[in-house]
């Protein structure tokens, strides 16, 4: 098309369709952390991945497309630029290479310390008051939750596994470690896959600092629309329409 032969008004039109194409951004998600996030063939489903999407339905300047990926994978993707963002713990280190919205989108309780009944130890991991109080007893930690490194002592004995399956599997099949830290909800949903749903226990503790973790939306800050985009989220978290409706996808996941 020439665009010396349109008109002032049509040429006005045909600039402003171009400007208003929206923005594509790329979210790294985990493929293996139900009913948090994960891939079955080529969908990408759990509560993480709807809310992410329910968000950009607020901002029709924006689209997203979501990878999947291991989670220490997937972080690694948006800190060198393989992706856009994430929503996730805004950590000390992810702070160092993405920024993050004000306002939390929604927080997980990972007050609970989940282990296995028959527990040689489980007195122990029910009548604690404390981390000291369980400072004879090995956790099992998931590598890359900077979140657990953040909260957990370091003279916690720890036994680390790349993910929430591996580590319940530790727990309850191999019996490797005493306790992990995890939402009931997971725990529940990973063990009645795998047919382990009457060997977990689990019980709430008040002395996991930051139990009541914050997940924000955060961006690589080496893109353009870094900012903009982070502010624009923000605006969105105050509107009581889309917490409800954070809410409702949260609950249809317990």
């Amino acid at each position: 098309m020439k665009l010396r032969f349109l008109s002032p008004y049509v040429l006005w039109l045909f600039l402003f369709s171009v400007s208003a194409q929206a923005e594509m951004f790329t979210f790294a998600v985990a493929d293996n952390e139900a009913p948090l996030s994960y891939q079955h063939e080529d969908i990408v489903a759990g509560i993480i991945p709807e809310i992410i999407t329910l968000i950009f339905s607020y901002l029709p300047s924006h689209q997203v497309t979501l990878k999947a990926y291991p989670w220490a994978r997937a972080q690694v993707q948006v800190e060198y630029e393989q992706a856009d963002g994430f929503l996730t713990y805004p950590s000390k280190k992810r702070k160092q290479y993405a920024y993050f919205t004000s306002s939390h989108v929604y927080e997980l309780d990972f007050g609970f310390l989940i282990y296995h009944k028959n527990n040689t130890n489980r007195s122990i991991i029910e009548s604690a008051k404390s981390f000291d109080d369980l400072r004879s007893l090995k956790i099992i930690i998931q590598k890359g939750a900077e979140w657990e490194s953040d909260n957990i002592p370091e003279f916690m004995p720890k036994l680390e596994a790349n993910n929430l399956y591996t580590m319940l599997h530790w727990l309850l099949w191999r019996e490797q470690a005493d306790f992990l830290i995890a939402m009931p909800e997971q725990a529940k949903y990973i063990t009645k896959k795998f047919g382990y749903q009457e060997m977990v226990a689990y019980r709430h503790v008040d002395f996991i600092n930051d139990s009541l973790i914050p997940f924000h939306i955060g961006v690589r800050q080496s893109h353009p629309l870094a900012r903009e985009l982070t502010d624009k989220v923000d605006v969105v978290l105050k509107n009581e329409v889309f917490r409800k409706q954070v809410q409702d996808i949260v609950a249809r996941y317990r």
